[in-house]
């Protein structure tokens, strides 16, 4: 007897293909997709910023309401900044990415040294290897690296969470000859 596909995996290869989609288009128009991802953080900051002012009402004392509402202002203004100047916000956003990388590439390094006699150090140090590299790309190239950096990894990880989601939907119904998720008596 065959169990029924559980109600949550029955949508995800729909999702799988739609972010697949979302992927490569990404892929395609690198520019785009990065000035999209920071109207989408400055949409959030926005937003948090007008929460925290809301917040301020709840507070009891003056000085806790006029940090709540310096600090809400302070984060509005940065959200709006990003809205309106997006390529700022996108250079920004590809500066701090290559510094992201750059650190986690050697914090790579160093870890896999000191695991060295382990298996899979090499495979550590390769990930360090390629994480410094590509900081190194993205500020050799900076500012320019703005406009591809941010929305090729946005490209890619839509491309491979689509994948995985396509994959895992396959295996569920069936349709992959791997070990079988039942026990028979």
């Amino acid at each position: 007897m065959t169990q029924p596909a559980l109600p949550a995996i029955k949508d995800f290869k729909l999702t799988g293909i739609i972010l697949c989609v979302i992927g490569v288009i990404s892929l395609i128009t690198p520019l785009i997709a990065g000035i999209a991802v920071v109207y989408m953080i400055g949409a959030f900051l926005l937003l948090g910023g007008i929460l925290y002012v809301l917040q301020s009402m709840q507070v009891g004392d003056v000085a806790g309401k006029t940090f709540h509402v310096i600090l809400g202002a302070l984060i509005m203004l940065g959200g709006l900044s990003l809205l309106f100047h997006p390529l700022y916000g996108l250079e920004l956003l590809t500066l701090i990415m290559a510094v992201f990388f750059v650190f986690e590439g050697v914090w790579k390094i160093i870890m896999s040294l000191g695991i060295r006699p382990a298996a899979g150090w090499g495979r550590i140090l390769f990930s360090g290897v390629i994480s410094l590299l590509l900081g190194g790309l993205i500020s050799g190239q900076w500012p320019v690296s703005g406009m591809w950096a941010v929305g090729t990894l946005v490209g890619v990880d839509f491309l491979l969470t689509g994948f995985f989601l396509i994959s895992l939907a396959n295996q569920s119904t069936g349709g992959s000859s791997g070990p079988s998720d039942t026990i028979d008596v």
